[in-house]
């Protein structure tokens, strides 16, 4: 079969037209990825824009024992405002780890755990005291409050929402693996 100019157009023609189309299917795929991921943005909370917080968000404790005692907005109108939470501790055991969250279908938090250093623990809220935690409000989801969702207490007893103590126990775990797997790189004890 011999190369005919009419057949050498054709396959042209059709190499170019199967190209056109890997193309278009290349930038729709492209275009409807674009469009579920800012769909799927605007479905969750964003955060506040700093300088345009006049008013702290609203702060609750779901802890039995653990009272919002004051909230106050510090640094208003910079890009360092934040929430000052005081958090009063009612009870006789001691906090060891506590975890604020803000969500509306995505989540932000701030947690902290003084059982992260196995060998010297941390009281995060003694008994019958008064503790204030700053959070930035540029990490707070507008529109959605400020939540003490869990807190683990010198006793061993854990309260709250289990996604956030699930959190902080993976992280401790993780953290003191880390340690111990560091410690025995340089030689130290497990």
């Amino acid at each position: 079969m011999k190369n005919s100019p009419t057949l050498r157009r054709v396959l042209l023609i059709s190499t170019l037209l199967v190209l056109l189309v890997v193309i278009a299917a290349s930038v729709y795929t492209q275009a409807s990825k674009f469009q579920k991921k800012e769909t799927k943005q605007s479905n969750y909370g964003h955060t506040y824009e700093p300088t345009s917080v006049t008013v702290a968000p609203e702060v609750k404790s779901d802890i039995k024992g653990l009272e919002i005692s004051g909230v106050t907005l510090i640094n208003q109108g910079t890009p360092a405002a934040s929430i000052a939470i005081d958090v009063t501790n009612q009870r006789e055991e001691a906090v060891m780890a506590l975890d604020f969250i803000s969500c509306k279908g995505d989540r932000s938090g701030m947690a902290m755990d003084g059982l992260l250093e196995e060998e010297s623990p941390l009281v995060i809220i003694p008994p019958h005291s008064l503790r204030t935690f700053n959070w930035g409000v540029g990490a707070i989801l507008e529109g959605t409050p400020v939540v003490l969702a869990a807190a683990v207490f010198s006793d061993g007893k854990e309260e709250g929402d289990k996604t956030s103590l699930n959190g902080i126990n993976i992280g401790r775990r993780l953290y003191q693996q880390r340690r111990r797997e560091e410690k025995a790189r340089n030689g130290g004890p497990q």
